[in-house]
């Protein structure tokens, strides 16, 4: 009777197989590291995971999350030969071993790295970026914790990856939350692309750094089934760390060592490579076995069914009620927006057992702390961490969940490589950056979100897999908006990126006002046929614009004024106000770099006929500190005389 490890072998030495075959077809993959996870996939794929082929996305299964995204032919073999469910164009059906030769084909959901909005729903969020697998790990770890639920959740780590901070800001979060749910798996080949990896990231290394970030930590030979089956049995009461020694390009020695990295066996060489394979197998004593033995599958324990009974959540006028010190601002009419935000995500809190929120270490600042103490369970301290902050509320958002991610808009610059591979994968997260602008003042430039508008912007003008923006973007220009525009948010399938002024400002608007995503707030109409000029602004600028038309109008000049709290925005209304002002020109007003509501309308413009001019004051120089808003808006070149004088040039250049 063959042993178990000689199955396992055999199972191993088949899949490897296959995806040598899947990347030689595509011309294109990375087989040497599939076949250096050839034996950790067998083992987790048809032993140790509890799930079912037929459904992948169970939300009882177990869960993988390939971090080393490159290595994916080697799960999409495991697949084809489980007969995994996968959404090709033509309809769900089972994965099959034909289907791997289209391997990132155009027309194929077997993309060069996972994603699951290529058609793929095995994989939770998309991967491949390095080094943010195990953060989508931790929440999904976090989510199946919230629901009660027994599943595992097993990430694959490369050792080349290992040297990403963010793989260490994963291990620390998972520690500090104590989600022993979570099992990490380091796939030590010692070969990166271009060179071996650092004494660093040696299997000795690794060990001592997971065990001083608090994990239990279990070292064995990634090749030997048996040692893979026992570690990741092992009962710990710290989360599991597993270090698996492994081979780049297992069982074909001609593919060991470096130079290799990123190259499909080619078509003359893959009779070779598979010879190599076999002769490896008939060295183990996996040669005379059925590899289909190795399958032993067990169903998901099944969960109590988590609580999602919903309600509508409190308007912005309830939602004051007993909180005596915010009432009383808003009856001296100012209250900032983020203080709005922190109202309605403790609101959508009440109403939503979906809703959860992490936050950056900053939760007293952006007002996140009322929901972390009002439900606890679901408020994750993500500290001074932003890439792994955002991508555990990919996790948390492939689990289910509605996931608000606060910071600094400044601070979520750092995790912008993050938020567009949630974008990617069409992560159903919320993003909420407050302190943007110059206004912070006296902090300086390094705590001044600037560039972020650009930057979501950008995605805001391509369509995801649901047909919409990749993301939208909101600039509030009050409390109630901000209120208002993150209820929207909760409810909206799809990224969103809120952008909340720290200061308070002046009320504009009513408990009743609506604020549909794409559209704008027209505070002032000139009127058909006045001379002027069309004010756009978003957020604090809003207010300097009321000012300056002040003063405008006081010289003759007649102004429309548009609040543009939405990107995507509808352009075509402003243009046509503007268009319906004799001289016909906008003027674009953002405490920010170039690419936000100016670049919108220019753009617009260029596309459309009889357009009116669009001109732009945004920041045009590097900030510094200072002691007041006013103080920085006139280094920028953004005060109120700034703008009347701008304003009143343009109209008199007609």
């Amino acid at each position: 009777m063959p042993t178990q490890d000689a199955v396992l072998h055999a199972k191993a030495i088949e899949i490897g197989k296959l995806a040598v075959r899947a990347t030689t077809a595509a011309k294109t993959g990375h087989p040497t590291s599939a076949l250096s996870l050839a034996h950790l996939t067998t083992v987790l794929m048809y032993r140790v995971m509890r799930w079912d082929p037929a459904r992948p996305d169970d939300p009882d299964a177990d869960r993988l999350v390939l971090s080393e995204g490159h290595a994916v032919p080697i799960l999409y073999a495991a697949c084809a030969d489980l007969g995994v469910m996968f959404s090709p164009a033509d309809g769900p059906r089972r994965l099959t071993v034909d289907d791997l030769d289209g391997l990132r084909a155009i027309d194929s959901p077997l993309d060069g790295h996972p994603n699951p909005r290529a058609g793929f729903a095995f994989f939770d969020a998309a991967t491949g970026s390095l080094g943010q697998g195990l953060s989508i790990a931790a929440g999904l770890g976090a989510a199946a914790r919230l629901d009660g639920s027994e599943r595992r959740i097993y990430c694959l780590i490369g050792d080349g990856e290992s040297r990403e901070g963010q793989i260490w800001e994963a291990m620390d979060f998972i520690a500090d939350q104590g989600l022993r749910n979570v099992v990490a798996i380091f796939n030590c080949n010692s070969l990166g692309q271009s060179d071996f990896v650092s004494s660093a990231q040696s299997p000795e290394a690794l060990a001592a750094k997971a065990l001083a970030f608090g994990w239990h930590v279990v070292t064995i030979d990634g090749h030997a089934p048996g040692e893979i089956q026992a570690a990741l049995a092992t009962p710990a009461d710290r989360p599991l760390c597993v270090i698996a020694r492994t081979v780049k390009g297992w069982g074909v020695p001609s593919l060991g060592g470096m130079g290799h990295h990123g190259s499909a066996v080619k078509q003359d060489q893959q009779t070779e490579v598979i010879a190599a394979l076999d002769h490896t197998a008939r060295a183990l004593g996996a040669d005379t076995v059925s590899a289909d033995a190795a399958r032993d599958i067990h169903p998901p324990r099944r969960r109590r069914a988590p609580d999602t009974a919903t309600r509508t959540p409190d308007g912005f006028t309830d939602a004051l009620a007993g909180n005596r010190k915010v009432q009383a601002s808003v009856d001296e009419g100012a209250l900032s927006p983020r203080r709005g935000f922190g109202l309605a995500l403790h609101a959508l809190g009440a109403a939503n057992p979906a809703v959860v929120s992490l936050d950056g270490d900053v939760k007293n600042s952006t007002y996140a702390q009322d929901f972390a103490d009002a439900y606890p369970d679901r408020y994750f301290e993500g500290r001074i961490a932003e890439q792994n902050m955002v991508s555990a509320a990919v996790g948390l958002a492939a689990a289910g969940k509605i996931p608000f991610v606060s910071s600094f808009g400044k601070f979520l610059v750092r995790a912008y490589d993050q938020i567009e591979l949630a974008m990617i994968g069409g992560a159903n997260i919320k993003l909420v950056g407050t302190h943007i602008g110059v206004t912070i003042a006296a902090d300086g430039p390094s705590q001044m979100a600037l560039a972020d508008v650009a930057f979501m912007r950008a995605y805001a003008h391509a369509r995801d897999y649901r047909g919409g923006p990749a993301m939208v973007v909101l600039t509030p220009s009050d409390a109630p908006s901000a209120y208002a525009l993150t209820l929207s948010m909760a409810a909206h399938d799809g990224a969103c990126y809120l952008r909340a002024v720290r200061g308070d400002l002046p009320i504009l608007y009513t408990a009743e006002d609506r604020f549909p995503f794409g559209g704008h707030k027209l505070l002032r109409n000139a009127g058909i046929g006045a001379g002027g000029i069309v004010l756009v602004a978003c957020g604090y600028m809003v207010h300097s614009c009321l000012a300056a038309a002040e003063a405008l109008e006081a010289r003759g000049i007649a102004v429309s004024l548009v609040d543009a709290y939405a990107l995507p925005m509808e352009t075509g209304p402003v243009l046509q106000l503007a268009r319906e002002q004799e001289g016909g020109i906008i003027l674009t007003v953002e405490d920010s770099y170039t690419g936000g509501i100016g670049s919108e309308l220019a753009d617009a413009a260029a596309r459309a006929r009889a357009a009116p001019r669009v001109h732009s004051m945004n920041v045009s120089r590097i900030p510094k500190s200072g002691r007041s808003p006013d103080d920085l808006l006139a280094y920028v070149n953004l005060s109120v005389d700034d703008i009347v004088r701008t304003a009143a040039s343009l109209v008199q250049e007609g």
